[in-house]
């Protein structure tokens, strides 16, 4: 059994209202008898239905009192019997079954609607009580993404400190004619032969163009690669470069076709080691 679908599926309220038939009443007995998380939440449901009855209990107002007295003292009231002759013979007959007095018919759908009222707040405060469980866990989830997002940004920080720190890294600064404010970053470990690349101020590559990287080996350009447009949206962020620099007298960024060129086109900037 599912204890989860059995308890949302709202038989335990009908059970506690009387709203069950014999058969399903004997049923839902005896799972209450076998599984103790159900007997558990009987528990609860009749203990919430008590205290919502006395939360929302209300006296009736005076009038309304009047009213209902008044139709009592019209019940009571009974028919004359005629004064019967004694000679006439009355002939025997089963007594008709007495009427149910009208206040007591009232009693009952009141009876009826406050029960139906009471199983739909419970359901109500039942799926606000899941909307609002989803809702945190769902702003846990966010908050635990967050988290590990920030962890990753703290450790590429220190890793990029140290990086700059280290007394074998090189700074080659390349810059585009006439403008200053522009720049490419080259941080050029030449004992590791490791290389990272950060952009500053580059604006993006026009429609089927795209930026490539070089380093000038023995005056011949080698190809480094070509820059994504994320890392030149990312205005100052470090990237590694893929593969090892043993040595180079000066790097460049050219722009070339999407996808890259095998031998620089249109040198953009250029920075001498």
């Amino acid at each position: 059994m599912n204890i989860k679908e059995y308890i949302e599926s709202g038989i335990l309220e009908a059970y506690v209202l009387g709203a069950l038939t014999e058969d399903e009443r004997n049923s839902v007995e005896a799972d209450i008898a076998l599984y103790p998380e159900l007997a558990a939440e009987l528990a609860a449901i009749e203990e919430t239905m008590l205290n919502l009855a006395e939360d929302q209990s209300v006296p009736p107002p005076s009038f309304m009192q009047d009213q209902i007295w008044d139709a009592l003292d019209k019940e009571d009231i009974t028919e004359e019997i005629p004064p019967q002759t004694p000679p006439k013979s009355i002939p025997l007959q089963p007594e008709a079954p007495a009427k149910q007095p009208s206040w007591q018919r009232a009693a009952v759908w009141a009876a009826v609607l406050v029960s139906v009222l009471t199983n739909f707040m419970l359901l109500s405060q039942r799926n606000e009580s899941r909307e609002q469980q989803q809702a945190l866990t769902a702003r846990v989830d966010s908050l635990t993404a967050n988290q590990e997002l920030l962890a990753t940004v703290i450790d590429a920080y220190k890793h990029e400190k140290d990086m700059l720190a280290d007394p074998a890294m090189q700074t080659v600064v390349m810059h585009k004619e006439g403008d200053t404010k522009m720049a490419g970053m080259v941080y050029w470990n030449k004992e590791k032969g490791d290389a990272y690349l950060a952009l500053h101020n580059m604006p993006l590559p026009p429609q089927g163009k795209q930026y490539q990287l070089w380093v000038i080996q023995d005056g011949k350009p080698v190809d480094m690669g070509v820059i994504s447009n994320d890392l030149i949206a990312k205005d100052g962020a470090i990237k590694k470069i893929p593969m090892s620099i043993a040595s180079g007298q000066a790097f460049a960024i050219s722009l070339e076709k999407e996808g890259g060129n095998p031998t620089p086109t249109e040198v953009y900037m250029v920075g001498v080691i």
